[in-house]
């Protein structure tokens, strides 16, 4: 397996053009977060609104192989990732898979609340939907730093690949 070296800009800017391996993982070693900030290279399958989960999913279609979608009800083993820019459809950019990162949010969260995503789900939850969601279940995507009233918030993803419940 080789290295990727990428640019810190883009990281966060879209680009028209390819400039990395679809499917491609860098992980940011140089950071001093115990999870280290880790992102996945993708091409967005519809516009992308930063901060907001999406759901890594594969296509037939040329350089276009890794791409996004609206989360969608899966058992287990989702890729979840969240662009830290608004990125236009067709265009390429990493998604945030794990490690500190600013995520959108559609229920109050504190700080040490478990967080999921749902089906179609366009923020982050509480996990288990109940105040206190202080224990992590097979569709935890992480943990909150911050708390937030619906916004959004400062969250430990894991990276683990989760199940996406339909409610």
């Amino acid at each position: 397996m080789s290295t990727i070296i990428v640019k810190k800009d883009d990281l966060t800017t879209a680009s028209v053009d390819k400039k990395y391996p679809l499917g491609g993982v860098y992980v940011d070693y140089t950071s001093s977060d115990a999870i280290k900030p880790a992102y996945i290279y993708v091409k967005a399958g519809a516009a992308l609104t930063k901060y907001q989960p999406y759901q890594v999913s594969i296509s037939n279609s040329l350089n276009g192989e890794v791409t996004t979608k609206a989360p969608a009800t899966y058992a287990f083993g989702a890729q979840i990732g969240f662009p830290q820019a608004d990125v236009t459809n067709g265009y390429y950019i990493w998604l945030q898979i794990a490690g500190k990162a600013t995520v959108a949010t559609t229920d109050t969260v504190a700080a040490g609340d478990y967080v999921e995503v749902l089906n179609a789900g366009t923020g982050l939850k509480l996990d288990g939907g109940g105040s206190g969601s202080t224990v992590e279940s097979v569709q935890s995507l992480g943990i909150a730093t911050t708390a937030t009233a619906s916004g959004n918030a400062t969250v430990i993803l894991s990276g683990n690949k989760v199940k996406i419940a339909a409610s």
